[in-house]
């Protein structure tokens, strides 16, 4: 087997073995952004699908292709070939380009959970940077379909294959468009992600992810400017494809592993009770429901947490108190304490915005535990910091999976510092807990007149 052949056997199974791990880490994934897993999983699934048809259409031309052309003297053919693995390549390529731009899309807009949403989105915000972006890919694509390159074997005999590159040379107006989109691609990731930075002031974890997210992106585009046109023509005449594949697949790893989410969350929520006394607990609450606790200072809502927590359930503490002061004040020595802080820099802070970010540790949590209850002290201070809307999607959000994992979410709240309607919205679907008789006194007054008072 001729050496060049071997590098490029090599090479593909090289490529080969990354797309397999590249899809396997994304499908592996557990987020609350499903479907920016799904919008990330086709956007792979089509780079893969390039890689593999071109590899396939390569090592055909570099071995029999080759030969039996050279045998004959007759260059049509693998010409041809040589070709159409190029077309194929970018055809996909451009393909992925878009769904990453989607991609990108649904990442800077976290209300953007289905198809429908997205391209209500789309129509709503029209016109949009996506869809200009759209169009330019879209001009790229049109112009690999229409375009021949012109590709020449320097040093073909008759009888036996070339040794040297093959070159292929493309016209200038193809490059200036190829070179357009690349720059469309450069330019768009970065923008959108850091103005969605900007925005949100997210914790460093997901800015250092953030930035990853836009190495991959990038230097995707990149490679295939490089790889694709610019070496394989003169006066370099190049031909490193499958050095490109595997490039190129790392760096969609690279982009894999910066939504994975939940990484940062393995070491801090570790579910267990903190103590399984055989003595009968005092509340009693129905498990797969949230609970409202109307009350000005989170007093009762400790008092039902930690005397669950201390009868075998596994309980997760999301507060506005540090943490320390919790442990000091209730004792909660093993139960995983979050501290919701925009200044404070710890590793079990967590940030109000996005958020997300919430709704990413609870589904973590009790996804793990078992008999699992989450107090969430600091409604008030999310909203603050959020849109009602979307703290009010959060709340929705948090008791479907608290339903579906059969676990329990309490949420302090005095409904002073909210709306009557807002309240009402809130309220809608959380079942409301007063734990005295003067906590009446905080509803509005509309909901005091069809209040069915539930105690714990």
């Amino acid at each position: 087997m001729p050496i060049d052949l071997t590098a490029q056997y090599l090479g593909a199974a090289s490529a080969l073995f990354l797309s397999v791990l590249v899809l396997t880490a994304i499908v592996r994934q557990r987020t609350t952004r499903k479907f920016q897993k799904k919008v990330l999983l086709v956007s792979a699934l089509l780079l893969v699908s390039a890689i593999v048809s071109s590899i396939l259409i390569s090592i055909y031309i570099r071995g029999p292709a080759l030969e039996a052309a050279a045998a004959t003297d007759d260059q049509a053919g693998i010409k041809a070939a040589t070709i159409l693995a190029k077309r194929v390549q970018a055809t996909l390529d451009f393909l992925f380009a878009i769904t990453i731009g989607a991609f990108i899309v649904v990442t800077t807009n976290p209300g953007l959970n289905d198809r429908r949403g997205f391209w209500r989105f789309l129509v709503k915000e029209f016109p949009n940077s996506y869809l200009f972006y759209v169009f330019i890919m879209g001009v790229g694509l049109v112009s690999v379909l229409m375009t021949s390159a012109t590709v020449t074997f320097p040093s073909w005999q008759p009888g036996q294959p070339s040794t040297d590159p093959t070159i292929i040379e493309f016209p200038l107006w193809f490059q200036f468009v190829m070179v357009t989109a690349v720059a469309a691609m450069v330019i768009y990731a970065p923008a959108k992600l850091i103005d969605h930075l900007n925005r949100t002031r997210p914790s460093p974890t997901i800015v250092r992810d953030t930035y990853l997210i836009i190495l991959g992106i990038n230097g995707f585009a990149i490679g295939e400017l490089l790889f694709e046109v610019i070496l394989p023509g003169r006066p370099f005449g190049l031909d490193l494809r499958i050095l490109g594949f595997v490039i190129e697949l790392g760096l969609v790893g690279i982009i894999a592993f910066a939504i994975r989410e939940k990484g940062f969350l393995h070491e801090l929520l570790v579910p267990q009770a903190e103590a399984d006394l055989k003595t009968a607990p005092t509340f009693r609450l129905d498990r797969g429901l949230t609970y409202v606790v109307v009350e000005p200072k989170p007093v009762h809502s400790f008092a039902v947490f930690k005397d669950l927590v201390t009868h075998g359930a596994q309980g997760l503490c999301i507060t506005r108190t540090p943490p320390k002061t919790v442990v000091q004040q209730h004792g909660l020595e093993k139960t995983p304490i979050l501290w919701l802080s925009r200044v404070a820099n710890h590793k079990n802070c967590i940030r109000p915005s996005p958020p997300e970010t919430i709704a990413m540790a609870v589904e973590h949590f009790v996804s793990l535990g078992q008999d699992s209850i989450v107090l969430l002290d600091g409604l008030e201070y999310l909203i603050s910091h959020n849109d009602f809307p979307s703290i009010l999607a959060l709340l929705h959000d948090l008791n479907e999976t608290v339903s579906l994992n059969d676990a329990i979410l309490l949420i302090p709240l005095d409904p002073r510092a909210l709306e009557a309607r807002e309240f009402a919205l809130l309220r809608r679907d959380l079942r409301l807990l007063l734990p005295s008789e003067g906590a009446e006194e905080l509803l509005p007054a509309a909901e005091v007149q069809v209040h069915e008072r539930r105690r714990t």
